[in-house]
């Protein structure tokens, strides 16, 4: 048999097939590029849903977590609840008008007056609190801290909106620790180059009143008052009342003309209202502490800024350290005795005591504010120092006072509780949110 010559037609057939066996692997390559494309397309969409997600839960944190700022008590530079020498949140940075219930901003320019940055290790967040006229210093990005989320906290104006007792937050909330650079103008386009997320979250807040209607007395008691010794004291001098003095569902026995002071030519028949119809209409103590709380002994309770108070025997030094940290309702679960000379809260921030039990007071001191209890008030005073509160006393039992004791209305303090003290809530729909 003779052999093939190389040039044959049966050595060519080997490369048609090579040529189609690399044409597939072409078009398998292509395919594979293009499904990886898809997949790092979504991986990126993935990652930017992710981020969104993380600055959005960090703005709604912002809000939670200013909230609990302007309902508690006094903190420090870093927003860390004090003893002593704090400032209250809702103090630093909200000026209240108490005539009408208007916002404004202690600080006037549009800076970041808190900011808070989660700590990966400690997984909690670490604020900081600005004081009025400093600006808060950029905060570095630490290596590995680029998806540490962060967020700002901010008033804004809110002049369009007639309505008093109502203020307007802005939370920016970032997946970057470095707020300052994920708020820089400059930087929003880059945003997405650097893969960092913001979000803006606006939120309507209002002001509950710790007194819905205060009494416009210095002395309300549903059933009967007892005075002996020099007599019980009522002041009020404030026109705009028209100089009442008391309201009372029953009787006064031991009243003294000489110990009542209204308004000039006002007659003492006209000033306090004895078996007041209104009061003598209640079934109880929860009725009348209803009309002028706005609300039961158990729903007042849950007032967010309101803080329990337990004490034994003479409660005056733990009331008088709980206002210096802060507190302005404060509720008593049970009787109360305050029996120090001592001088509680003041006539511009009022101090507001709520007991379920029976009140005992004894000897001098003064309380600036209000005091409320669902029992029997029992008032003696034996000293010659005064023994007076400047505000308004309200009984859901009957009182019982001896010696010298006073009360002497201020407008001031029933303005300070029905338009600057009280609690911060959410307004429901005032809610709007913003990506970048």
């Amino acid at each position: 048999m003779m052999p093939r010559s190389p040039g044959s037609p049966l050595r060519e057939r080997g490369a048609a097939t090579l040529v189609v066996v690399m044409m597939l692997f072409l078009v398998m390559a292509l395919l594979a590029a293009y499904a990886n494309r898809s997949l790092l397309f979504e991986q990126r969409i993935s990652g930017n849903f992710f981020r969104a997600s993380a600055s959005l839960e960090a703005s709604e944190a912002g809000i939670e977590w200013t909230l609990a700022q302007l309902n508690g008590t006094a903190v420090d530079n870093t927003c860390t609840p004090v003893a002593t020498a704090g400032q209250r949140f809702a103090d630093r940075y909200l000026a209240i008008d108490p005539s009408d219930r208007s916002f404004s901003r202690s600080a006037p320019d549009a800076r970041h007056i808190a900011d808070c940055v989660r700590n990966a290790t400690t997984d909690r967040w670490v604020c900081r609190c600005r004081n009025t006229t400093a600006a808060l210093t950029p905060r570095p990005v630490a290596a590995g801290d680029e998806q540490s989320p962060s967020f700002g906290v901010q008033i804004e104006k809110n002049e369009s909106s007639a309505r008093g007792g109502i203020l307007r937050l802005r939370i920016d909330g970032c997946t970057s620790g470095a707020l300052d650079a994920c708020s820089d103008s400059t930087l929003v386009a880059g945003l997405s180059k650097e893969q960092v997320s913001k979000m803006q979250v606006r939120a309507m807040i209002g002001l509950v009143s710790a007194v819905r209607s205060p009494p416009a007395t210095p002395l309300v008691v549903r059933d009967n008052v007892t005075s002996t010794g020099a007599g019980l004291g009522l002041h009020n001098t404030d026109a705009s009342s028209n100089g009442l003095l008391a309201a009372l569902g029953g009787t006064w026995t031991g009243m003294v003309d000489g110990r009542l002071e209204s308004v000039p030519g006002t007659p003492v028949s006209q000033t306090v209202v004895q078996a007041d119809t209104a009061l003598q209409g209640t079934a109880d103590a929860e009725a009348v502490f209803k009309m002028f709380m706005g609300a039961s002994s158990a729903r007042y309770q849950l007032h967010p800024s309101l803080r329990g108070l337990n004490c034994n025997g003479d409660c005056t030094g733990a009331i008088s350290t709980a206002y210096a940290a802060g507190q302005r309702i404060l509720w008593m679960g049970g009787p109360l005795r305050i029996g120090s000379n001592m001088v509680l809260g003041s006539v511009n921030d009022p101090l507001l005591i709520v007991a379920s039990g029976n009140v005992t007071l004894d000897g001098p001191f003064q309380l600036n504010g209000m005091l409320v209890t669902l029992g029997n008030l029992t008032w003696t005073n034996g000293s010659a120092a005064p023994s007076v509160i400047n505000g308004i006393v309200l009984v859901g039992g009957a009182m019982v006072t001896d010696g010298r004791v006073d009360i002497v209305y201020q407008q001031a303090v029933a303005d300070q509780l029905r338009n600057r003290v009280g609690s911060y809530v959410r307004v429901p729909g005032g809610w709007i949110d913003n990506d970048e």
